[in-house]
């Protein structure tokens, strides 16, 4: 499928159109968020089970897209919508999942090669509680850069899988793509218009920056994504729907 190019203020708008669709349901929006919040904690305990809730992840957003739709088209938002990406091309959709754990293992793994002894010498040098001498403090500079080096290249890596998996499982749940022309149809999506994206992106990444520190002192490092995630989840279908439908959902 091709995407429409928009313009850079369309990043607000996505945002603002997932805010309207937040609020034709709110108390079902948070209540089915955090249902999915507790169910993957709980899996998180258990390493093979982890697994299996990454490769399921574009499944559950497919659902989470359908509750969208339902509330667009002025139908309800039910804690069912949780299981609809498993009633269509729930194959293809467990395809984007291994897509997006085989991706984020291979930039693991990059990171940790460049990364690696650095991070082992800021853990240990952190451990002591005695002031550094000289000739460590130096040592703790240039694990830092490196450190430094392999978060950005760690970044940079994970740009083009984002962007290839932003919109691909809509894609396939919704008009029945496969998952590789869904990922490459969602890559250039994203390409031609890199700059609403990175309105939105900033956007989305102001508000992380304010909430994140509330959420590590609940004690969860992902508390402030979850925080958000009630207009993040549905400002991803207003974007699709803008760029892939017409107008922004209102």
């Amino acid at each position: 499928m091709q995407a429409r190019s928009v313009g850079a203020a369309q990043g607000w708008a996505w945002i603002v159109g997932g805010t309207r669709i937040f609020r034709k349901s709110p108390a079902q929006w948070i209540g089915v968020l955090f249902v999915l919040f507790i169910a993957l904690k709980i899996v998180n305990y258990v390493p093979v089970l982890a697994l299996v809730a990454v490769l399921l992840m574009p499944v559950f957003l497919a659902g989470l897209m359908d509750g969208c739709r339902a509330l667009v088209e002025g139908r309800r938002l039910e804690f069912t919508h949780l299981l609809s990406g498993f009633r269509k091309n729930a194959a293809h959709l467990v395809t984007l999942g291994g897509v997006y754990l085989v991706g984020n293992l291979l930039i693991l793994m990059i990171v940790a090669h460049l990364g690696g002894e650095a991070f082992t010498t800021i853990a240990a040098t952190l451990g002591k509680d005695a002031a550094l001498p000289p000739e460590q403090a130096e040592e703790m500079r240039a694990a830092a850069a490196s450190v430094t080096q392999a978060a950005l290249v760690g970044t940079v890596l994970s740009l083009p899988l984002l962007m290839a998996l932003w919109f691909a499982p809509l894609l396939t749940f919704f008009h029945d793509v496969r998952p590789w022309p869904a990922l490459r149809s969602s890559f250039l999506a994203c390409l031609q218009n890199v700059l609403p994206m990175s309105v939105y992106g900033l956007a989305m990444l102001a508000a992380l920056v304010v909430l994140v520190p509330f959420g590590l002192r609940l004690g969860f490092y992902d508390a402030g994504l979850w925080m958000i995630a009630p207009v993040l989840v549905p400002s991803i279908y207003a974007s699709y729907q803008d760029l892939y439908a017409g107008p922004a959902a209102s």
